[in-house]
Order: C-alpha cells, then sequence, then structure tokens
C-alpha cells in the first residue's frame, strides 16, 4: 500500500522535470526526494506530546510533511491529534501539497499561501506570544540570496534576523517561532558553518539552540540528483533551547543511506571554544583532524596580514578559447588537479579540465578582467582537498613553472588569491602551511614571503 510520501513522491518526478529552470531560480525551488524525507523524519526523537503543530515552511508538493506524517500514522509518535501548518509560494504546487495533506486522518491542515517570510515578520517574533508555538518543524527551505536592501533583508531585520541566503532566513524564522524544546530538522547548505556573512546566523543558532544531529552527503551531487544541483548539503537537528551535549554525526555517500556511518562528539569538536567566529565543524570520524591536533592554530588571515581574492578567469564564459592542451598562440590555464603536495604537473593528457587558454582571449581579457604577467619565482599556490575528506583545509605549495618554459599562466576563479597587505617583499622561501577554508586559524605558520600566492577552492 502506497504511503502519501510515495504519492507525493511521485508528483515531484512529474512536476519537477516539466517546470522551468527560470521558475526554480526564482524561487531558489529545489523539492526533496523521498528518501531523503524520510530520513529526515526519522531524526525527530519520539515524543508523548498531545498535539503536534508541525511546521512546513517551503513545503512544495507536501514531501516532508508527508514523512513526518506516515511515522505519526505508523505509531513512531505518540500524539493524539496533528496540527500541519504548510506555506507555499508557488500556486503550481499548493493544489498537490493540499491534496496531500487532507489525505491523513486526525491532522488539521493550513495550506498558506504567500511569502514565508513577509507573513512570519508581520509580528515582533521575541516580545509578543505568539500563536504558533510549533512544537515541530521540517524544512527544505529555498536556497537563494537575499540582496543587502531587498524588502526581505529588511522584514528580517525588523525582527532581528540578520542574514544573507533564504534558507537560513527560514531556519532562524522556524526557531524563533518553536516553542521551548521544540524540535527542527533542516537540509540546508554547509556554507552557513563558517565565513563572516554567516556569523550572525551561527550565534542565533547556538544562542537559541542545541545542535543534537548533523548529517554530511559525501558527494555533492547527490541529494537533489533529479534537480541537478551541485551543492555541499547537511541535515541538521536542532532543539529550542535545549541543554548542548554531545552531538551526532552521520555520513553516507548518497542519498540511499547504504554507507550510514555515525559518530557521537563532544561538543568542543563541534565548535572550538577559543574560536571567536563560532564556525561549526562536521567531524567525520573520531580520530582528531590536524587541526585539533595542533596548539598552534590562533590566527586569522586579518592577524596575518593576508586579503584574499578571486582569480580572473571565469572560464564558462570563455568556453571558445578553452583548449584541451596546449599549443601555438595559448598559455597554461591552472586547476587544482594540476597541484599537489609534491609539486606541479602540467599538462595533463586527458584531464576533464582544459590545459590552456588562447592568448587572444587573454589579450581581450586583460583590459577587462585585469589578467597579468606573473614572474614564476614569485606566486605559490596552495591545494586543497575535497571538504568531506580533509576538512577543507589548504596545504600551501610552493609553484614551479619553470619546466613548462611559459612566462604567462592564466588562474580560474575556482581558487582564492591571497595578498601581503603590506605589499611586496623580498626573498621568496620555501613555505608550507595549512589554512582552513574559512580562512582561519594559521597554526604554526614560518614566516612566509610570497608577495603572493592562491588558495584553491574545489
Amino acid at each position: 500500500m502506497l504511503q502519501q510520501l510515495d504519492r507525493a513522491n511521485i508528483v515531484r518526478r512529474m512536476v519537477a522535470p516539466h517546470t522551468a529552470q527560470k521558475h526554480k531560480a526564482k524561487f531558489g525551488q529545489f523539492m526533496t526526494p523521498s528518501s531523503v524525507a524520510r530520513f529526515m523524519a526519522s531524526l525527530f526523537p519520539a515524543s508523548t506530546l498531545q498535539t503536534c503543530r508541525l511546521l512546513d515552511a517551503g513545503a512544495g508538493v507536501g514531501a516532508l510533511s508527508c514523512a513526518f506524517l506516515d511515522r505519526w500514522v505508523a505509531g513512531g509518535f505518540g500524539f493524539d491529534a496533528v496540527e500541519a501548518t504548510a506555506y507555499e509560494i508557488d500556486a503550481n504546487l499548493r493544489g498537490h501539497l493540499a491534496q496531500h495533506l487532507t489525505g491523513y486522518r486526525g491532522v488539521t491542515p493550513r495550506i498558506i499561501s504567500g511569502d514565508y517570510i513577509e507573513l512570519a515578520t508581520a509580528n515582533d517574533l521575541f516580545t509578543a506570544k505568539q500563536p504558533t508555538d510549533y512544537t515541530h518543524a521540517i524544512l527544505n527551505p529555498p536556497y537563494k540570496k537575499i540582496n543587502s536592501n531587498s524588502s526581505h533583508r529588511l522584514a528580517l531585520r525588523r525582527v532581528g534576523i540578520e542574514t544573507v541566503n533564504l534558507y537560513s532566513a527560514f531556519v532562524a524564522l522556524a526557531i524563533a517561532q518553536a516553542a521551548p524544546g521544540g524540535q527542527i530538522v533542516a537540509i540546508i547548505p554547509r556554507s552557513f558553518c563558517n565565513g563572516p556573512y554567516y556569523r550572525p546566523f551561527r550565534d542565533f543558532i547556538l544562542e537559541r539552540t542545541a545542535i543534537r544531529r548533523m548529517h554530511l552527503f559525501v558527494s555533492r551531487n547527490k541529494a537533489f540528483k533529479d534537480d541537478g544541483v551541485l551543492q555541499e548539503n547537511i541535515i541538521i537537528h536542532l532543539e529550542r533551547g535545549g541543554l548542548q551535549e554531545a552531538v551526532t554525526v552521520s555520513t553516507s555517500t548518497d542519498d540511499t543511506f547504504t554507507d550510514l556511518t555515525s559518530h557521537e562528539h563532544p561538543f568542543d569538536r563541534i565548535v572550538f571554544q577559543d574560536d571567536r567566529e563560532r564556525f561549526i565543524h562536521v567531524p567525520t570520524s573520531p580520530e582528531k583532524s590536524a587541526i585539533e591536533l595542533s596548539p598552534a592554530i590562533c590566527y586569522t588571515l586579518t592577524d596575518l596580514g593576508i586579503k584574499v581574492s578571486t582569480g580572473p578567469v571565469v572560464d564558462f564564459r570563455l568556453k571558445e578559447h578553452l583548449r584541451d592542451m596546449p599549443g601555438r598562440c595559448t598559455v597554461p590555464l591552472l586547476y587544482p588537479s594540476h597541484f599537489s603536495s609534491s609539486g606541479t604537473t602540467w599538462p595533463i593528457e586527458g584531464m576533464k579540465k582544459p590545459n590552456a587558454i588562447g592568448r587572444t582571449a587573454c589579450a581581450a581579457g586583460h583590459r577587462q578582467i585585469g589578467w597579468r604577467r606573473l614572474r614564476p619565482s614569485a606566486a605559490g599556490y596552495a591545494g586543497a582537498g575535497n571538504a568531506g575528506i580533509v576538512e577543507r583545509h589548504f596545504a600551501a605549495i610552493r609553484r614551479s613553472l619553470a619546466s613548462t618554459a611559459h612566462r604567462q599562466d592564466r588562474r580560474a576563479n575556482h581558487r582564492l588569491r591571497g595578498h601581503w597587505s603590506s605589499g611586496s617583499v623580498a626573498d621568496v622561501e620555501q613555505t608550507t602551511a595549512w589554512l582552513p577554508s574559512d580562512g582561519i586559524p594559521c597554526r604554526g605558520l614560518p614566516r612566509i614571503v610570497l608577495p603572493e600566492f592562491t588558495v584553491w577552492m574545489r
């Protein structure tokens, strides 16, 4: 017998392929596969509440609500009744959503059409008594940047929420609307875990909730593979007002969860006690990382006088000028795969990425995007491994293009380029350092005298 989640998944598979990409981008819309929805619903602890007040903001066709309610119907919760509130801005999906939620006995569905941020911020969330007080929230919020002067940004600011993306706004609002002890499970990009832009959001989470569980997908293109999304996603389980204890961290390659592994970690492995930026780490094994083992890591890039910028080459905009292998009138184009801890290998035959770019494009682009002639002896490159494998640490390696006989190179913007704020310095020395992708600590850093170096982001 089909559960409602299975029906919702059939509808998702019918609707998603026929939804224009422009329409999806407008709403930041990526609908949840049934396997992910079912796993998320399984993360909620058992409950003896008589009435569950469930929030599903950005509900789509209702997959997440259906996963939660299917578990309740199967005896996974002790509720007598469920009040399910689902927000959906897309009129094309609301009919499916209503059909799925009205298929349950004992459930009082409330389908709200409109913008969740606008509606939820209509009242002061932190002083007024909220009629919602949701006991549970299950979310796959939209993924889309919020402009600094947009109506969304201003509405959020009025209720004390400062953030830069719709997904973090939805989670913050759900936390604000949750009852004490309320349980929130959300699938969101991992980007909030570090970086200065998400610092207010991290503060918001850590001051109001306890992190109970995090799940990381090792493969970045599997969780929403039907939508072709390349995104490092994390599922996080929060408890409003909970006492912070150890955190369970699990991983799986993809949304089948067939190779699921999990470990429990003390909270000081999740947020380092002396980290003023409050980065949220996602350890994938019980063993401590090099960052944790080194007592000397205590400096930010600012402390070291380093500024960071992206490389100038946007390869997908210059496709007609890219070359698989170097030839006449080309210069090297360098990607992370050209670098390893032992040195530089270029060109690499059969590599998926191009090895060179035409000089014509370089000449035209020089004036537009600031490509420059480089001295091979005056630059270093930093290679970063896959985030799920090496926790996005940067290993700085010395660059050597002397063997290529090229006096120029072009650098793709998949990486960050560091500059010493004090300007150029003399005497290039061998450099070996570990830099996390968030730009924070550099421990045990030897004296670096490279006037310019590069940090790769994968």
